[in-house]
C-alpha cells in the first residue's frame, strides 16, 4: 500500500508539475511575444470654419398647379389641346356643346328689345301724362329682368368654354370627344413649373435660425450631384404643439424645368458661421453605447532606440456632420493624427503603420474606372 501511494504520488505529482511548467511557458512566451504591426489609414485633426447647416426633408409643388375641370356640364364638343404642352392663361382648352343656350340666348335677346321699346315708349307717354308713373315703372323693371336673363344666358354659355386660368404646362387629357362632362370633373392637369414650392418643417429650436428670404440649399434624387438654391419665402406663425415642428416653406427658380411637383427633396438651411472647430473625418469615429471614441497615433521610442507608432483610444465628444467631416468639441486636439481605417483590429497601445493611401478608396476607384 505504501508502495501504491508513493507510485500514484509520483505519477500525479509529474503530471500537475508538467502542467504547471506548460503553463508557465506559455504565459513567457506571449509575455514575450513582439506585438504585430497593424496597417492603418491616418489623417489629421485640423481646425476649420464650420458652418454647420439645418437639414430638412420636404415636398414640392408648383407655384400654380390646379385639375382643370368644368363648372357646367355637356358634352364634349371640341378639344383644343395637346397632352403635355405649354399653353397661355385664357387658351382655349375644351369646348362643350351649347347649342340649346345659345337658342335660349337669342330669344331672350329678343324679349330684351321688345322690352326695351316698351320702356322706351312709356317714357315718352309720360311726358304727356298719358300713361302713369306706376306703368313707367313697370316697363322698367321688365326691362331690368330681361337683362339680367341675357345676362345669366351670356355667362352660362362662356362656361361652356373651358380656358387655361394660367400659364402652364399640361397634363395628360382625361376627355374624349362626345363624352358627356360633369360639373367638377377633371378635364387636365396644369402646372406652372416656372417657380416651384417646397414645404417642409424644422424643430422649434431652430426657429431662431431661420428667416424670410434666408438662402436655402436643396437637392433631389432626380439629379444626383444638381444642387439648387432659394429662399425661405413664408414661416408658419403657428408651433405645432404635439410635435413642436414649424412649418416653412421656400422658393426656388426652375427656368430648365427639372423639378417637378410631388417630389421629394433635401434642403439644407445654413446656419451664421462661428469660431473655428477641430474637425476629423467621419470615418475616424467609432460610435457606441460606452461613449465615442477615436484611436490617436502617437510616436515613442521603442526597446531597441526606434520610433514606434501607437495608437492610442480617446473619448471624444462629437458635434454636427458634413461633407465626410465630423465636428470635435473635445479629446482631440489639431494637429493629432487619427486613425480613419483598420480602427477594428486595433486595442489601446497597438502598433500600428500608418499607410501612404487609403486602400478602400483606392479600391472603390480602381473599381469606377
Amino acid at each position: 500500500m505504501i508502495i501504491m501511494l508513493a507510485g500514484s504520488a509520483l505519477v500525479f505529482g509529474g503530471v500537475f508539475g508538467f502542467v504547471a511548467f506548460k503553463n508557465h511557458m506559455i504565459k513567457q512566451f506571449f509575455a514575450t511575444m513582439p506585438k504585430p504591426v497593424i496597417s492603418v489609414t491616418t489623417a489629421k485633426a485640423q481646425m476649420a470654419d464650420w458652418r454647420a447647416v439645418v437639414p430638412a426633408v420636404g415636398t414640392l409643388q408648383a407655384v400654380n398647379g390646379v385639375d382643370i375641370s368644368g363648372a357646367m356640364s355637356g358634352l364634349v364638343k371640341a378639344i383644343a389641346f395637346e397632352s403635355g404642352h405649354d399653353v397661355k392663361k385664357g387658351q382655349v382648352l375644351v369646348q362643350l356643346d351649347s347649342d340649346v343656350e345659345m337658342g335660349d340666348l337669342r330669344s331672350a335677346q329678343a324679349e330684351l328689345v321688345l322690352a326695351r321699346t316698351s320702356y322706351d315708349r312709356s317714357a315718352a307717354l309720360l311726358k304727356s301724362n298719358t300713361v302713369s308713373v306706376a306703368a313707367l315703372e313697370k316697363a322698367e323693371a321688365e326691362l331690368k329682368v330681361k337683362q339680367a336673363k341675357v345676362a345669366g344666358l351670356q355667362a352660362t354659355i362662356a362656361k361652356k368654354t373651358i380656358t387655361a386660368p394660367f400659364d402652364g404646362r399640361l397634363g395628360v387629357r382625361k376627355v374624349d370627344l362626345g363624352q358627356y362632362l360633369q360639373p367638377g370633373q377633371a378635364v387636365v392637369n396644369l402646372q406652372n413649373l416656372s417657380l416651384m414650392l417646397c414645404d417642409f418643417t424644422v424643430s422649434q429650436k431652430d426657429l431662431s435660425l431661420v428667416a424670410i428670404d434666408q438662402k436655402v440649399t436643396m437637392t433631389t434624387d432626380a439629379w444626383p450631384g444638381v444642387v439648387f438654391e432659394g429662399s425661405i419665402a413664408a414661416i408658419e406663425p403657428l408651433v405645432e404643439a404635439k410635435t413642436g415642428m414649424v412649418s416653412v416653406q421656400a422658393r426656388f427658380p426652375n427656368d430648365e424645368g427639372r423639378l417637378r411637383p410631388g417630389m421629394f427633396a433635401r434642403i439644407e438651411i445654413e446656419r451664421p458661421a462661428g469660431a473655428p472647430v477641430v474637425t476629423v473625418p467621419a470615418s475616424a469615429v467609432a460610435y457606441n453605447l460606452h461613449g465615442d471614441a477615436v484611436f490617436v497615433v502617437r510616436e515613442e521610442a521603442g526597446s531597441d532606440g526606434k520610433t514606434v507608432s501607437k495608437a492610442e483610444r480617446a473619448v471624444v465628444s462629437v458635434g454636427d456632420r458634413k461633407d465626410g467631416l465630423v465636428v470635435i468639441k473635445s479629446g482631440v486636439t489639431a494637429g493629432d493624427v487619427v486613425v480613419t481605417s483598420g480602427q477594428v483590429k486595433l486595442e489601446h497601445g497597438s502598433l500600428v503603420q500608418p499607410a501612404a493611401a487609403d486602400p478602400l478608396k483606392t479600391a472603390d476607384a480602381g473599381a469606377v474606372r
